[in-house]
């Protein structure tokens, strides 16, 4: 039994590899028709690939499971046995003896030796994450079971198809990868291989370059092989933080190198693509990164390194656009036009060259600790605070007088209106609408999976406007992610949702900075997929492009999180 469990587990490890493969390096190039029905063609791909490949996964994973059960027993009845003989050990003089539970976790080599048996990793203790994940699956099934329309609950919304189907199998994925895959650093090569193509291809596409024929890339808000921008950013969002992670945190060159070359690809069509969200992830990724780059000297010079290469990357840009003015393709006046056009990032570089260069001076006198210095971050997070509450204010304020504020009632981003931040005003609200529309109860578990359009429709007013306000064209989600789960899955489903990358965010970065050496300092990886996710969708949704891939990115880092404490636990 014990070699059969070997056997699929090693199985099911080399299956799931090869599912990450696919997944992470062909699936974003897959096109079957141009852009038309993008999402489509790529959800059947993914469908596909995904009933395949867990059709051969889980039935390895079933026989491992019982091959334990079995083991577990015979263990537990040789640890009783052993006990009857010499019930106890003696060690140091003083007795000891093992349990059932204990025994568990125990097996015999063929040398009769004991070792720790490998299956206890994969069913060990559930962690916060695990619960939340658990919590959440629990969630879409009573939000299904108590939705009013079965089959668009069951399968989804057409061309989203983020239904009770789609959500079981993102859970599924996470608990697979995170059990049953070993964990390979190498493997995070080839996915940014794959990814780089994709954001060099985004770059070539804004710049009117297009080395690949497809069909409808006339319309400029297609880039790469992703489709519409919105997706497109939701994909890099959760890719793009491993080359961030990886030059701050690698001590092989080679590694770091690999991370600027792929951070220097992210940067520049995160900047050029044209959709906004992708300056918020910006923006909060090298935030986010500041605050925790207190932890050494080398640390926050290697944050100004990557704010120098930002800079010149935008510089970069800002050459070529110069030198040939009809390339890009976005339309003026929005923020990827601006901020590639602009001297300031000139002048950013400048700023942090200086400072880039007297870390490294201090740094080699060792002349300065920067950890003697975190009240610099507490006072950037609460000048943070403050910023976004007096914003709050003024936009409560200017948007519940008649004609504004004197000098910013025409502000566009001061006004909440249908109109504030790409008609996020009118989905927002829309939302909230549906939500106090929802009765009594199943407000704890929303309307049913995918089903904010179904239930929005039937609400003749808030219909009527959502139908003027898009011409005719259906609203299928609030456009914020976690307003979508609260009226999908009700309060329930938002709380397991939000648990499940909240814990994510905070167990990976905070371990992950805390590990000087091995694989696990690479778990910032992963918690800054999760936060660029999370802060990202604040303004999108779930879509085939970026969720798949985001679950998976929690998987392989719940994986690396149970390796490393497990050679904590063996003393390695």
């Amino acid at each position: 039994m014990k070699r059969l469990e070997a056997f699929c587990e090693e199985a099911a490890s080399l299956l799931l590899t090869a599912y990450l493969f696919i997944m992470f390096c062909m699936f974003p190039f897959y096109l079957r028709n141009g852009y038309l029905e993008v999402g489509k063609e790529k959800y059947h791909f993914y469908k596909a690939v995904t009933v395949g490949g867990f059709g051969l996964i889980i039935p390895l994973v079933f026989v491992c499971m019982v091959c334990h059960s079995m083991n577990r027993k015979q263990n537990g009845k040789r640890n009783g046995e052993a006990r009857e003989k010499p019930a106890a050990r003696e060690q140091d003089g003083t007795t000891e003896t093992k349990g059932e539970a204990e025994a568990a976790e125990w097996a015999e080599n063929e040398d009769g030796e004991e070792i720790r048996n490998p299956a206890a990793g994969w069913l060990g203790k559930l962690s916060v994450t695990d619960w939340a994940a658990l919590a959440y699956g629990l969630s879409v099934v009573l939000s299904y079971l108590g939705s009013e329309y079965k089959q668009m609950a069951f399968t989804g919304e057409d061309g989203w198809y983020m239904g009770a189907a789609m959500q079981i199998v993102f859970v599924l994925s996470y608990f697979l990868i995170s059990r049953f895959w070993e964990y390979e650093e190498n493997m995070l090569f080839p996915f940014m291989g794959a990814a780089g193509a994709v954001f060099l291809l985004g770059v070539l596409n804004r710049f009117s370059i297009y080395p690949l024929v497809i069909k409808g890339a006339e319309n400029t808000s297609f880039l790469s092989t992703m489709g519409n921008i919105n997706w497109y950013s939701g994909y890099w969002a959760v890719l793009f933080p491993i080359g961030i992670v990886l030059y701050w945190k690698a001590e092989k060159w080679w590694f770091r190198l690999a991370g600027m070359l792929f951070t220097a690809l992210g940067i520049a069509t995160g900047v050029s693509q044209g959709s906004n969200s992708a300056f918020i992830v910006l923006t909060a990724l090298y935030v986010f990164l500041f605050c925790i780059s207190f932890r050494s000297t080398k640390a926050m010079r290697r944050f100004f390194a990557l704010g120098i290469l930002f800079c010149a990357v935008c510089q970069g840009l800002r050459l070529w656009r110069l030198r040939l003015p009809a390339a890009y393709n976005y339309y003026q006046g929005s923020f990827s036009d601006w901020i590639t056009l602009t001297r300031a990032t000139f002048a950013g570089l400048l700023l942090c060259l200086v400072l880039y260069l007297a870390l490294w001076a201090a740094e080699r006198r060792l002349q300065l600790d920067v950890r003697k210095y975190k009240a610099i971050r507490q006072a950037m997070v609460l000048t943070a605070v403050i910023a976004v509450g007096v914003y709050l204010f003024l936009l409560a304020l200017n948007s519940n007088i008649k004609d504004g504020i004197r000098f910013m009632g025409e502000v566009s981003a001061l006004r909440f209106d249908k109109q504030w931040g790409s008609a996020r005003g009118a989905t927002w609200s829309a939302g909230v609408q549906v939500y106090r529309n929802i009765p009594g109860l199943k407000k704890l578990i929303g309307v049913g999976p995918d089903c904010f359009a179904s239930f929005l429709y039937t609400i003749p007013d808030l219909a009527k406007a959502m139908n003027k306000q898009f011409d005719g064209a259906r609203l299928t989600n609030a456009h914020n992610e976690w307003l979508n789960a609260l009226v999908n899955t009700g309060i329930l489903g938002l709380l397991s949702y939000g648990g499940i990358f909240i814990s994510a965010v905070v167990r990976f970065v905070s371990y992950g900075e805390k590990a000087a050496r091995g694989k696990g300092k690479y778990l910032c990886i992963f918690g800054f997929s999760a936060f660029a996710y999370t802060v990202h969708n604040v303004v999108s949704f779930q879509q085939i492009l970026s969720t798949p891939f985001v679950f998976l990115m929690l998987g392989m880092g719940e994986c690396l999180m149970r390796m490393e404490k497990r050679k904590t636990e063996d003393g390695r």
